[in-house]
């Protein structure tokens, strides 16, 4: 039988059971590590059904009903060369740990799989938020991927030590705008669309992940493309990816996706608060900021500020699947 929070149970045997929360929503604590997978009665004694998930620092168990795989913003935009988007190569390593090891694991364990674009609307190009307009179309020039603060010198808080760089206005990259036709690495010529919006050859899914949606739609838990119109998912409590969630009473998320500090770092935020499990897949998350961006996330996930740090590899491993 498990006790409320700060109460053990017994001595400091492999037995002692804390529960932390009240009803479906507790976690469970044992030496062994945190069981996540929310029964009906916390204080019940553990029934042993679950998966076991290696993380950093301390392990998890999951409830792969209640478990979803988050795969977020991985299209032709910021990912197809034809488009000339601001990739880098752990971007496309990403891609590569999440087709080999997340999406088979997902599949044999019965997680359910989220595809959560951008797909923007006629409503949601007219209310676009002005920050995301300077994010998408004002890009600074720089020779530097952090502009040059690592090498700043004097007092960085001094504004005349302030960097500048030239950002003016790409109207090309501005939500919405035509982004014409693009020739494809086996050269053939396609019309890439509207930037950002919905149905469009620029926000379909990229390359092998494309096949491996459409292939997941056929399954028995059928994969699921949720639309975003910011760079959070999870922004306000009704939207489309909180009501399915809801829906479907999945409590866990596994994140992966780009960029790691910007789009997946704000749902996992927004997750967060909202009382979901996060756990971040750190080899099937990527960014072109410099790594400091991604550090930040994986330290803050392993120590528990946002939740638990894993890998594609260590959800393969889970799966019984080679890694």
């Amino acid at each position: 039988m498990a006790t409320s929070l700060n109460t053990l149970v017994g001595n400091s045997s492999s037995g002692n059971r804390i529960v932390v929360g009240t009803g479906e929503s507790a976690w469970i604590w044992s030496p062994e590590g945190w069981d996540l997978t929310h029964p009906v009665d916390p204080h019940s004694s553990p029934a042993g059904y679950g998966v076991n998930l290696d993380c950093e620092l301390v392990n998890i168990k999951i409830d792969p009903v209640k478990t979803a795989l988050v795969i977020i913003d991985m299209q032709n935009i910021g990912l197809n060369k034809a488009l000339d988007p601001e990739s880098v190569p752990v971007m496309y390593e990403a891609q590569d740990a999440i087709m080999r090891y997340a999406i088979p694991a997902a599949r044999k364990l019965g997680l359910q799989i989220i595809w959560l674009n951008w797909g923007l609307t006629e409503n949601d190009l007219a209310n676009v938020l002005p920050a995301e307009v300077r994010a998408f179309a004002f890009r600074g020039k720089s020779e530097k991927s952090d502009f040059g603060f690592g090498e700043r010198r004097g007092n960085p808080n001094d504004p005349k030590n302030f960097i500048k760089i030239d950002e003016r206005p790409n109207l090309k990259n501005l939500p919405g705008a035509e982004l014409g036709v693009v020739t494809l690495a086996d050269g053939r010529r396609i019309d890439a669309g509207r930037a950002m919006m919905r149905g469009t050859w620029n926000t379909a899914l990229h390359g092998p992940l494309a096949s491996a949606y459409e292939e997941g739609k056929k399954g028995p838990r059928p994969d699921v493309w949720i639309h975003k119109n910011r760079n959070s998912g999870l922004w306000r409590q009704n939207s489309e990816l909180v009501e399915y969630l809801r829906s479907q009473r999945i409590r866990t998320l596994l994140f992966s996706g780009v960029n790691t500090d910007q789009c997946v770092g704000s749902t996992l935020h927004a997750a967060y608060n909202q009382g979901f499990d996060t756990i971040f897949l750190k080899d099937g998350c990527a960014t072109d900021s410099p790594p400091a961006a991604k550090a930040t996330y994986e330290f803050n996930c392993a120590n528990g500020e946002w939740g638990f740090l894993t890998s594609c590899k260590a959800l393969a491993k889970a799966a019984g699947l080679k890694y």
